[in-house]
């Protein structure tokens, strides 16, 4: 290391200068990175130092009581944010349960999936390893009183033209329950399984 490079570390002592020249080159590394690290330090104390200064000249304009409001004040928000905060993660973790929860349920349509949602939000069920502590009896009791909100999770019975063989709408449970005894016959000769699924609870 040369002089020069000494010197560009901010190191101008005539002394220190020519110790640091004596050592050898790992002796020299060891040092120069000591130095940097000292300096940085330096630094950041005197980051701090002017933080504090610049502080203490905001205080200076004040009397006791105001700065005793002052410091109410810091504390009141930071303890209304890390409220805000808490209640954020909260209704993150409930609603991830809830959809985790929902993900085997079939329904028939979103809008029965996002009402089902709802209802499950506004109950605010209690968690319990991610896991919402009493859903199983909220399903239960929705599937009794609004049936029609859910999908029994087999896929809808698809029937052929028998002639053309040519596909024929799908037929759900809802619709099979409006038709005619003679079409309901004519499903239960033709298509018996598909018929049993029908007629099943």
């Amino acid at each position: 290391m040369k002089r020069e490079d000494i010197i560009a570390l901010g190191i101008e002592d005539k002394d220190v200068l020519d110790k640091i020249l004596a050592l050898n080159g790992a002796d020299i590394e060891k040092q120069k990175t000591s130095i940097i690290t000292l300096t940085t330090e330096r630094d950041d104390y005197k980051e701090r130092l002017e933080a504090a200064n610049q502080q203490i000249e905001q205080f200076k304009g004040l009397n006791v009581e105001q700065i005793q409001q002052a410091a109410d004040d810091w504390k009141q928000k930071y303890e209304t944010a890390e409220s805000d905060y808490q209640k954020k993660l909260a209704e993150r973790d409930y609603n991830d349960a809830a959809l985790a929860a929902l993900s085997d349920v079939n329904f028939t349509s979103k809008a029965a999936k996002s009402s089902f949602l709802s209802m499950l939000k506004e109950k605010q069920l209690k968690l319990d390893g991610g896991k919402l502590i009493g859903f199983d009896d909220i399903l239960t009791q929705a599937k009794t009183d609004d049936p029609s909100a859910f999908a029994s999770g087999k896929p809808a019975p698809k029937f052929t033209e028998p002639i053309t063989g040519a596909p024929l709408p799908e037929i759900t449970k809802e619709a099979f329950t409006k038709m005619s005894y003679m079409e309901k016959l004519k499903i239960k000769t033709e298509q018996p399984e598909i018929y049993k699924g029908l007629t099943q609870k």
